[in-house]
């Protein structure tokens, strides 16, 4: 998604929840800080041949077990949390999109055989870039809400499911299928609210909608039908 496209997207989201975007820009800031060139050098070697058709695996409660009932031989996203349960079913992803709060352990290990680690900052997790960001040793590219620093990269997407979403159509995926993608039931986390969870997926499937929109297919992968 265009930056153009995104911000004011971002803003009504900002204004919703009561985010400060203020936060979100010295989080970006603090993690351009933290990967200075790196990133840019990540993302120039995977623009390069891309692929068309990507698998992108939310967090959702029923992912292992659409997994079972899926193809996994092709380019494999996930999102966050769903890292835990493609490493629990002895899946390698390709990519990684978090914003640290899924068990950043086993992120940290997919980064370390290869997986593509896309990092992201916002006004709530400066705490958890501080602490995980030096244990990722493979290839990482940072990302953020805000108008982004040199170093960082925005594509659009509030979630880590449909900033995945964005990134792959901005990085040339025409046909994203989704495992994992829930909208109505979403998964507890302890500590985080339901009622906010499914305000937030709410914004993720207007984000969904949007890239629909534009031209990008997006599919169940368990079905192969299109979603939107």
């Amino acid at each position: 998604m265009r930056l153009e496209t995104w911000l004011p997207i971002y803003k009504r989201i900002c204004d919703d929840f009561g985010f400060s975007m203020e936060e979100d820009l010295k989080a970006a800031r603090s993690l351009a800080d933290l990967i200075e060139d790196r990133g840019e050098m990540t993302l120039e070697g995977i623009r390069s041949g891309f692929p068309k058709s990507v698998l992108i695996c939310g967090g959702g409660p029923r992912l292992s077990e659409e997994l079972s009932s899926i193809s996994v031989e092709r380019y494999v996203v996930v999102a966050d949390s769903a890292t835990s349960v493609l490493l629990d079913a002895g899946i390698a992803a390709n990519m990684i999109v978090t914003d640290l709060d899924g068990v950043v352990e086993d992120q940290v290990e997919m980064n370390r055989g290869g997986t593509t680690v896309f990092v992201h900052a916002h006004g709530d997790n400066q705490p958890a870039v501080m602490k995980y960001f030096r244990h990722f040793v493979g290839p990482l590219v940072g990302t953020c809400q805000c108008e982004p620093p040199m170093g960082l990269v925005n594509f659009g997407g509030f979630t880590d499911g449909d900033r995945a979403a964005c990134i792959c159509a901005e990085l040339g995926a025409e046909t994203l299928s989704l495992a994992g993608f829930d909208f109505r039931n979403p998964a507890e986390k302890s500590g985080r609210s339901p009622e906010v969870k499914a305000r937030k997926l709410g914004w993720a499937e207007k984000i969904l909608h949007r890239l629909a929109s534009d031209g990008v297919k997006i599919l169940d992968a368990s079905t192969e039908r299109e979603i939107f």
